[in-house]
């Protein structure tokens, strides 16, 4: 059925799907009606994505270098600045109903935007595979405690098949344990710092101003962008999530109205739990100079009841699972069936996704925590910058949608590839290498500038595109 109005994704109950190798049912528009994430449910999936084992291990590897306060201050203003990308790429989601891969239609074309999303699939089975790693620790940790049995290898395994498994029944799952984890999430959290202040004398006053021994230095702006690096690949496939949140015709009409309504559950969500984990982090490695989450849990909780430590240590496998649904798996998996859609569920995206993260082993790169995350960040933003330039600044948050599916639509280009962003992308990836800790911003605005003028004076001319003056 063809929409009254191409822009808007209210009348397109069912896109002619016809032969295309565009479509499947699982990366069509969610509609409207169908839609279940409500404001304060995303608050619950922000947080317990939130909490999140990684928190714990760049803070502990920040405090070797700068003082506790001002890794906290870099947390903040490194999670802030995620919002700046958050602003924008939500929208796309909640107006359209599109995940990431097929997102990016418009500004790389249908074979860009195949290609293109591994840069953003590739982090996230990494993350998978690295998270299950620290929760099958604490789940070792557990049994060994309890039955004196180890064998971590084995807990890789059950504890990467459980998740993956989980994630395959989809969004209102993901939900649902989102909203069960938080109270307990919480609880640990305050039971840490209790034991922390309680046993080893600490104090906020002593907290504050304390730091490392080590002679390691970093900038206060690479401490902030390690924290925004571990969630630009979320930020930028934010769709993802946003494409099942609950709005009326009448709220997507405007920008400011869509941001009212689900910015401030991001932020809610988000800002709150990464600075409590962060300030545990610190707790826990001036407490017992660990960074590793489980080792933190184990020292701290030394002489008291097994009890209390298989609790603490179900709560990293509770705050693992909570990210990896939805921060890895969830776009990883998007991006796979996305690449044959007519052959790939979102539900088998998932396995693969999970089992390639697992294949990886990415728990090696476990001492350079902060340094994969700046990295990965500093990759991501020219993806970023000409994505949002594309969909705000070029097409006024305005999409053909019928011709996201259609492959003689208008966001073929040449060869299906749009040169202005391929040219935009290498670019500023080159130019912007050696540029430090302003690498991250200089490849979020220099791309989409530079995509801008490509689009405007000669793309568009050679293929017009309908919703661009």
């Amino acid at each position: 059925m063809k929409a009254q109005n191409k822009y808007d994704i209210l009348e397109i109950k069912d896109i002619d799907q016809k032969s295309s190798v565009l479509t499947g049912k699982d990366i069509l528009p969610c509609p409207y009606d169908k839609r279940t994430v409500t404001p304060n449910k995303l608050i619950a999936i922000w947080f317990a994505m939130a909490i999140e084992v990684t928190i714990f291990m760049s803070a502990a590897q920040l405090y070797q270098m700068i003082p506790a306060w001002e890794v906290l201050l870099a947390c903040l203003v490194g999670h802030l600045l995620l919002f700046i990308i958050l602003f924008f790429t939500q929208d796309i989601g909640i107006k359209y109903g599109i995940p990431f891969a097929v997102s990016l239609r418009p500004s790389f074309g249908y074979a860009g935007a195949i290609i293109i999303p591994y840069f953003r699939a590739v982090p996230a089975m990494f993350w998978f595979g690295f998270q299950t790693w620290v929760a099958a620790s604490a789940m070792n940790e557990i049994i060994h405690v309890g039955f004196g049995y180890d064998n971590l290898t084995l807990w890789i395994i059950i504890v990467g098949l459980i998740q993956i498994l989980h994630t395959t029944l989809g969004i209102k799952a993901v939900t649902r344990l989102s909203q069960v984890a938080v109270p307990m999430l919480i609880a640990v959290g305050i039971y840490i710092a209790y034991v922390a202040f309680t046993d080893f004398g600490l104090s906020f006053a002593k907290i504050w101003t304390m730091s490392g021994s080590t002679e390691k230095e970093c900038s206060f702006m690479f401490a902030a962008l390690s924290f925004t690096g571990g969630w630009t690949t979320m930020s930028i496939s934010i769709m993802d999530i946003t494409r099942d949140c609950t709005i009326s015709p009448e709220e997507v009409s405007t920008l400011g109205k869509v941001t009212r309504k689900y910015l401030p559950s991001q932020l809610i969500g988000i800002i709150p739990a990464v600075l409590f984990y962060t300030f545990i982090g610190i707790v826990g490695v001036v407490t017992t100079g660990y960074s590793d989450p489980a080792k933190i849990l184990v020292a701290i909780n030394a002489g008291r009841s097994d009890l209390a430590l298989i609790i603490c240590l179900l709560f990293i496998l509770v705050s693992t699972w909570c990210t990896n649904d939805t921060a890895n798996l969830f776009p990883a998996a998007y991006t796979i069936t996305n690449t044959a859609p007519k052959k790939i569920s979102f539900a088998m995206g998932v396995v693969i996704a999970g089992l390639i993260g697992l294949a990886m082993r990415p728990w090696s790169a476990a001492e350079s925590m902060t340094n994969v995350l700046v990295i990965i960040g500093n990759l991501l933003a020219p993806v970023a910058g000409i994505m949002i330039s594309d969909y705000y600044f070029l097409r006024k948050r305005k999409i053909n949608v019928e011709d996201l599916y259609d492959l003689n639509g208008q966001y073929k280009y040449f060869k299906n590839i749009n040169p202005a962003a391929i040219i935009s992308l290498v670019a500023t990836t080159v130019i912007c290498w050696n540029l430090g800790d302003a690498q991250f911003f200089a490849n979020l605005f220099l791309s989409g500038i530079l995509y801008i003028i490509l689009m405007k004076t000669w793309i568009i001319k050679k293929y017009p595109q309908a919703e661009i003056n």
